[in-house]
């Protein structure tokens, strides 16, 4: 056997270990992002649940029309669910309704311009941290 065909055959080893090493490094890594992916999906679905909750009570009031949407706190901050085997059990919600001026800002007064605000809050799967969404709406006196 030549020179030339050991040192072939030694390269290619040496090749081989350093692709395997590279490869292992990089499936280690995909590993330990796995579990962090997961709860990262986890906090983004929650924001999802919570913004879907909100809405569905805004769409219940506004579906009351401007006339028969009281002014003041519709609904204190509470639990959405009794029971802790429901989903729904970690969120909480507030609703308020107020007047507001052409400039949006508050009016004790009545203005023909009514603002719902809808509050949902959550614990964060992620940072174990207390979240909050809101969302508003303005419906005018037609």
């Amino acid at each position: 056997m030549s020179k030339s065909a050991i040192n072939k055959k030694g390269i290619t080893l040496i090749e081989t270990a350093i692709a395997i090493t590279i490869l292992l490094i990089g499936i280690v890594a995909a590993a330990q992002i796995f579990p962090l992916s997961v709860k990262v999906d986890k906090a983004a679905e929650q924001t999802t649940i919570a913004a879907d909750l909100a809405q569905s009570k805004i769409e219940e009031i506004f579906s009351q029309g401007f006339e028969n949407i009281s002014v003041g706190t519709v609904e204190a901050r509470h639990r959405l669910a009794v029971s802790s085997t429901n989903p729904f059990y970690y969120y909480e919600r507030q609703t308020v309704v107020d007047y507001v001026d052409g400039s949006l800002n508050y009016s004790a007064s009545p203005t023909g311009l009514k603002r719902i605000s809808t509050t949902i809050y959550w614990r964060n799967a992620v940072t174990k941290t207390e979240k909050n969404t809101n969302v508003k709406i303005l419906i005018s006196q037609k």
